[in-house]
């Protein structure tokens, strides 16, 4: 699910490959949907993902 609040957002600069990118610019391009909204959406999906799993304590 993406974010779709309209508040505050905080930019993140990232690296990615050349070929991400290429590819990423072509998905916006042919659907007429921002990059950043497709980088939302997979960060969104990622945090969901590992919410499941607790994190593992060192003790």
């Amino acid at each position: 699910m993406v974010s779709k609040s309209k508040g505050h957002q905080t930019p993140v600069t990232s690296y990615y490959e050349p070929e991400t990118v290429q590819q990423l610019k072509k998905l916006s391009e042919a659907t007429r949907i921002p990059q950043a909204a497709y980088l939302r959406e997979a960060l969104d999906d990622l945090l969901k993902k590992y919410a499941m799993k607790s994190p593992k304590t060192k003790g």
